[in-house]
């Protein structure tokens, strides 16, 4: 095989320190929007884990247009000049979901949002829900909970992971393939975080570039989108909008007539007979009962990645707008670009396995990232660093891995705090969401106490095996639906039972093997050494051989440390 051509002294230097300050910088913050995000891919699955009202087989027969009737006297009238969205059911969000704007008193706009049962046509308020567990964590994700600020700090993350990604692909370049069979579990500590933060960086690296591109877009698309607008279309961001949107385009008129239009039923049906292999997701109403009504069908078949269209209908005689519309696979490249990001994103192709595979790579990303950390950590804890420096990296250390690692059982106790909270309760989101961020703190602060690094992941894994296997149990005493009785009727509900039943015993499995684990105190202590060896010392120290402790050469850290050989005069 041909060897791969390697960075010089120099480049090697810059790759290898922006690599590891643009990935400590961000470790923790991109730890929790992974772990986070996981979870929201199943959102809508664990909606109806929360609440039993959503605990429903999945009924086609529904009414839109009785659906619209009922939100509109529930909230006093919509105003149907704004968008009015309405989400079909799905076996995931077995309810119709209808998302508006009401008038006020003082003249001016509030969105409302709503869901209603197929069954009973009952009307649940979105914006003041019984349950908050699935909403929680999604808004976790893009750090929604720190007001204005939050998913542009998200856009961030992503941003400076993609600066990680590619220094990091940079510096093993030259030996990639190869790394990929030195992972082993013998040798020192800091060998094995080494080895498996590499072998699991390159397994995960399209998944991980991925994750990088697309979500720096979206928690950055408002910077994105402004000076693309001045530099393209001299700052007509409309323009810039309908060249990837063309819907956005349409105009209706405020003062329009009402009009007996056609409905909405007879025309997803339409919908649905002239595109079988696909899925009507939701439909967007302008103008609805006016005399220039439009509805825009969302199609997409959740299979192909660029599977996604929309069809601009005008309301009283049915006629497709083409100039609209975005007619699937005839999209030019500009109309397709969204489509394709939010899918690639949000995993919204390849079915259910493809979700799971998401699921799993993303976990394999945050194991990535506590390796990360620790291997930051015992490259410091020698000479070149005095007491003081370590002592600050083993404090840092200590504070990362509690913020991480402590929000395994912070999600556990969220899950519990839903069905120990009685659903009856007034506002109960009040209640439940500060149980879940007081014990995250609660458990970081706990976490800072100890000392050792396996201590840590340790009795992390024991807490949260421990409450994990709760939540299953919990949630069959309170709502009287067990494992079995969900099996057929909401399997999606007990396949959440089983998951989280399934990660508490391998947790404590796990905890209880790390308990047998005899290792030497993480505490930095003085280390005694000769004047001017510390930069070979640091550089020495990354070739450690992960089977018999040798010294062996690593072609990535060859450039560095023969610089510094040849700068204290000492011949290779």
């Amino acid at each position: 095989m041909k060897k791969l051509k390697g960075l010089g002294n120099e480049r090697y230097n810059v790759m290898f320190h922006t690599h590891t300050v643009s990935g400590i910088v961000i470790s923790f913050a991109l730890f929790v929007i992974f772990y986070a995000g996981a979870f929201s891919i199943f959102r809508h699955e664990i909606a109806q884990w929360e609440n039993p009202d959503m605990r429903q087989p999945l009924n086609e027969n529904f009414d839109i247009d009785q659906a619209i009737k009922i939100i509109d006297e529930s909230y006093g009238g919509l105003n149907y000049y704004e968008n009015t969205n309405i989400w079909l059911p799905t076996e995931e969000s077995p309810v119709l979901r209808v998302y508006g704007a009401i008038d006020q008193t003082d003249s001016t706009t509030e969105r409302m949002a709503a869901y209603i049962s197929p069954a009973t046509m009952e009307v649940q308020d979105i914006r003041k829900p019984l349950t908050t567990v699935s909403d929680t964590i999604y808004f976790l994700h893009y750090f929604r909970q720190i007001p204005v600020a939050g998913i542009y700090i998200a856009g961030l993350v992503a941003l400076f992971f993609l600066f990680a990604i590619v220094t990091g692909l940079l510096i093993h370049w030259k030996n990639l393939l190869t790394k990929m069979y030195a992972f082993t579990k013998k040798g020192s500590w800091k060998s094995i975080w080494t080895n498996a933060h590499t072998v699991l960086g390159v397994i995960g690296l399209p998944f991980q570039a991925m994750y990088a591109v697309t979500g720096a877009f979206l928690g950055l698309l408002i910077l994105i989108l402004a000076p693309a607008s001045v530099l393209l279309y001299n700052g007509d961001q409309e323009a810039l909008v309908s060249k990837v949107n063309p819907a956005a385009a349409l105009t209706v008129e405020k003062d329009a007539q009402p009009f007996e239009h056609l409905s909405l039923n007879e025309l997803y049906q339409k919908v649905r007979l002239e595109y079988p292999e696909f899925i009507v997701k939701n439909v967007n109403t302008r103008n609805y009962g006016k005399e220039d009504a439009v509805a825009f069908w969302n199609i997409d078949d959740h299979q192909g990645i660029n599977s996604t269209g929309s069809l601009a209908m005008r309301l009283k005689d049915g006629e497709v707008l083409k100039e609209y519309s975005l007619i699937p696979n005839q999209k030019t490249y500009s109309m397709s670009i969204i489509g394709f990001i939010f899918k690639l994103h949000y995993s919204t192709y390849g079915g259910n396995v493809m979700r799971v595979i998401y699921f799993i790579l993303a976990m394999i990303t945050c194991f990535m990232i506590i390796s990360g950390i620790l291997i930051w950590r015992t490259a410091r804890n020698n000479k070149r660093y005095t007491l003081k420096q370590r002592n600050f990296h083993h404090r840092i250390t200590k504070w990362y891995l509690a913020v991480c690692l402590s929000l395994f059982p912070a999600f556990a106790i969220l899950f519990l705090a839903n069905k120990l909270v009685p659903i009856e309760m007034t506002d109960r989101i009040s209640v439940v969401n500060p149980i879940f961020f007081l014990s995250w703190l609660g458990l970081m602060i706990i976490g800072m106490f100890w000392n050792k690094y396996s201590l840590q992941n340790r009795n992390y894994l024991f807490i949260g095996g421990l409450l994990s296997v709760l939540v299953p149990i919990v949630n069959g005493v309170v709502t009287q639906q067990w494992i079995w009785d969900t099996w057929n009727s909401a399997h999606w509900v007990a396949y959440i039972d089983l998951f989280w039943f399934f990660a508490g015993v391998s947790a404590l499995y796990v905890s209880l093997f790390l308990l047998k684990i005899k290792d030497e105190t993480d505490i930095p202590q003085p280390i005694d050494y000769q004047e001017g060896d510390e930069g070979v010392d640091d550089l020495v120290s990354e070739m450690e051989d992960t089977e018999d402790g040798k010294k062996e050469n690593v072609t990535d850290v060859e450039p560095a440390l023969n610089s510094q050989l040849a700068i204290k005069g000492v011949s290779n």
